[in-house]
């Protein structure tokens, strides 16, 4: 197979073990896949570029000056929290450098170098998950990270943690009453999360934010995420119908589709 050229999203260039071998970009979203062959020759089909892709020890590039300047100021006034993910595509876009940004983090993150600070950790898993000694993403000593809280910082969790200090319960019955009281499947109250950043969403609305901005989150593969992003994104409506802000790297496909019937009557409106 020809040498793939480097992969650039938003002028960041991500460096992968065996780049030039298999590794090519997603013709539909652009995130960098894994081709996967047949028979050593044939394509098969292609596989999203994980973690455990080699590079876990890697520096990403931080986003570029220019749209730095252009984001302070449209953050100007506005209570804005930066959610970070672990897509490689934006996750390093995040504004580290903006102390007035409030940065949210979440799992096993801390065993990541582009993740150069947080504000608010999210660790919303069964205990039973995030207790193991080798957690998700080949993470070893998690639950020694999330006891020892190096960073001094609020954990959210579904309750509690003696262990854990600054544990916080996840107020759950207090945002299902805010937001979804007029939500019923029959005459049962609807609870709709199904993923640590439908959870963050809901709980920043309830912190009364301005404005949201999310990297690193693309939920593009895998029947996992078919199942997470439409809980997102439907807490990612509740916020724009309160008037919250909210802001997406170029390259995420988040709320991404083309206009239902075609594009006609959007074409314009979509490049002023």
């Amino acid at each position: 197979m020809s040498k793939q050229p480097p992969i650039t999203r938003q002028k960041q260039k991500i460096n992968f073990r065996g780049k030039g071998k298999g590794i090519s970009t997603c013709p539909v979203c652009n995130s960098p896949v894994r081709l996967m062959l047949r028979d050593g020759r044939h394509l098969d089909h292609y596989k999203p570029i994980t973690l455990q892709d080699g590079w876990k020890g890697k520096e990403l590039a931080p986003v570029d000056r220019f749209t730095a300047k252009k984001l302070r100021k449209l953050r100007l006034g506005k209570k804005t929290v930066a959610m970070v993910g672990m897509a490689p595509t934006t996750c390093s876009l995040a504004p580290f450098e903006d102390k007035n940004v409030e940065i949210w983090a979440l799992n096993e993150m801390h065993a990541w170098p582009w993740l150069k600070r947080a504000d608010r950790w999210f660790q919303i898993h069964h205990s039973d998950s995030f207790k193991r000694d080798l957690a998700k993403r080949d993470v070893h000593g998690h639950y020694d990270w999330l006891r020892e809280n190096p960073l001094d910082i609020p954990i959210i969790m579904q309750y509690q943690h003696e262990e854990i200090p600054k544990s916080v319960g996840y107020p759950l019955r207090e945002i299902c009453d805010e937001f979804l009281g007029g939500l019923r499947r029959g005459d049962a109250k609807v609870k709709y999360f199904t993923s640590t950043l439908a959870y963050e969403i809901a709980y920043a609305l309830h912190l009364g934010v301005d404005r949201i901005e999310l990297y690193g989150f693309e939920m593009s593969s895998g029947d996992e995420y078919i199942e997470q992003k439409g809980s997102a994104e439907f807490w990612m409506g509740i916020a724009l119908g309160r008037g919250v802000e909210i802001y997406l790297p170029p390259s995420c496909i988040l709320l991404y589709s083309n206009l239902y019937g075609g594009d006609e009557q959007g074409a314009g409106w979509m490049r002023k």
